[in-house]
């Protein structure tokens, strides 16, 4: 028994012998289908098809013979069948497709009987009707055959990702998942087959946010972040973080998650967030070290400089003091200098983005939105955001949102309890302008002018107050705006609070 399809035709005076080997289904039936179209267009019209040699036939092969006889007997001849195998003849008896067809148990006999057969209008509506059913079930066939390659293709592409994903349902249900999310939530594959809720496996403090960014996912605007973090609680009670990504299935109500188990980075960050801090306060108590035994001297200094004709002073003594200030005031920059060079990537430009800003439209207030909800204020600390939900504005999100981040972080430090913070929003022709006023902070006048310098230490005497250290965020946030084309200014009064202003020019991306 062969696979292939065998065709041979030979001519008898006015008839047309072909015969058949091997298989007639829908891998082959386009060969037959051609071969006989080209017979009959060139004027073959008593046509023997000699089945002897065929195994087997399918619905695409009864089409491809209905379809000749059909032709045939439209230009008045006629097309008989030869030969036929018991396998072959029953599935022509059981389709009852062998009362169509004149049928023969030799070849002599098919050429002796033949004669010319016209086709009334009775069995041209009969032989239309079976032709389009055969039609319609090999479409079917084949439609069902492609979605079943196409289901398994993504399966095979869903189960081997090497990351967990899930489907999940409008309702949070969980509609399908592959084997990583089954063994990050603490299951087996095979255990994984009742309903579960994507929800039953989020902590109790961030079910809102996964909540609120699933239903977000269905506006599938394309500012809105499709990226986010939560706590993942496992079979065993296990707290996992994840990093998630969610997009929407086109045409369904269905949600795609990719999560990644990202514990062991956020130990990392938390780990070495604690060395920088102790970093921190290393540089700080060092500088207090280093600056404290020079105050006396200073003061001292200055004392006897003011007045020297009170201590019994001569112009050399005098020149030698003064000489000898100025030496500490060498000293003094030497201990800012090795401070700032102490700090990690010595300095904000260091560790700045390494690329270059993307601009596109964003919505502000979404992202707002967005990071609010990922910090999680505490009780005490109320936000109101006050910029349009139809604003648009042309620059880099990632930029934008690490900027807001630490004007942010720099309010809340200063705050007292309770604080509201208050985002707004103006513009002018040129520029757009955000605000971040928090009225229960104020930063020393004193502390201003340097609140943009790395690392800048307030005076000795509040060496070790947590206001008199600036560190490094609200230098990057400046570099950041600057590199957008912009600025932020900042005042601070006891009456009105702290009010940050965040500038970003109108015009498009730079070039």
């Amino acid at each position: 028994m062969t696979d292939v399809l065998q065709i041979r035709q030979e001519k008898r005076d006015t008839l047309d012998i072909v015969y058949f080997s091997g298989r007639l289904d829908t891998n082959t039936s386009l060969e037959a289908d051609e071969t006989l179209k080209r017979l009959i267009a060139s004027g073959g019209l008593r046509i023997i098809l000699n089945l002897g040699n065929l195994d087997y036939i399918s619905s695409s092969g009864l089409r491809v013979i209905i379809t000749a006889l059909r032709n045939v007997k439209k230009m008045h001849g006629d097309l008989k069948l030869a030969c036929m195998k018991p396998a072959v003849r029953e599935i022509f008896q059981l389709t009852g497709f062998n009362r169509l067809f004149s049928v023969y148990d030799t070849e002599d006999a098919a050429i002796q009987s033949f004669s010319y057969v016209n086709l009334d209008e009775n069995e041209q509506r009969i032989m239309d009707a079976v032709v389009s059913t055969l039609d319609i079930e090999e479409e079917r066939q084949r439609a069902e055959r492609n979605l079943q390659l196409s289901e398994n293709m993504y399966r095979a592409i869903f189960e081997n990702t090497g990351t967990a994903m899930a489907i999940v349902e409008d309702d949070l249900t969980i509609n399908l998942a592959n084997t990583e999310f089954a063994r990050m939530v603490g299951y087996k594959n095979e255990e994984f087959t009742e309903v579960f809720s994507l929800l039953s496996f989020v902590v109790r403090d961030d079910l809102a946010m996964v909540t609120e960014f699933h239903d977000q996912a269905r506006k599938d605007t394309e500012d809105h972040p499709k990226h986010f973090e939560f706590r993942l609680k496992d079979r065993g009670g296990n707290v996992k973080n994840v990093y998630v990504i969610l997009d929407m299935i086109e045409k369904t109500p269905r949600r795609v998650y990719s999560l990644l188990d990202i514990t062991e980075l956020r130990k990392i960050e938390e780990d070495l967030q604690h060395e920088l801090i102790r970093n921190e306060e290393f540089f700080i108590l060092t500088a207090h070290e280093l600056r404290t035994p020079l105050q006396p001297v200073v003061g001292y200094l200055q004392l006897v400089l003011e007045d020297p004709d009170s201590f019994g002073l001569n112009a050399d003594g005098k020149a030698i003091l003064e000489k000898c200030l100025q030496n500490i005031d060498h000293v003094r920059e030497s201990i800012e200098h090795i401070i700032k060079l102490s700090g990690p990537g010595y300095g904000p430009e260091q560790i700045l983005p390494r690329f270059k800003p993307q601009y596109r439209l964003i919505s502000p207030r979404q992202l707002l939105i967005s990071y609010i909800m990922i910090i999680r204020c505490s009780s005490d600390i109320a936000v109101d955001i006050q910029v349009r939900d139809d604003l648009k504005i042309n620059t880099d999100s990632e930029y934008f949102f690490l900027i807001i981040q630490s004007l942010m972080v720099t309010a809340i430090r200063y705050s007292t309890s309770p604080a509201k913070i208050e985002f707004s929003y103006y513009d002018d022709e040129i520029n757009h302008y955000f605000t971040l006023r928090n009225g229960s902070a104020v930063i020393a006048q004193e502390i201003l002018p340097n609140l943009f310098r790395p690392y800048h230490v307030g005076n000795e005497s509040k060496l070790l107050r947590k206001s008199g250290f600036i560190g490094l965020s609200l230098p990057v946030a400046k570099q950041m705006a600057e590199k957008l084309q912009g600025d932020i200014t900042v005042t601070s009064t006891p009456e009105t609070g702290t009010l940050f202003t965040l500038v970003l020019p109108k015009s498009s991306a730079p070039e």
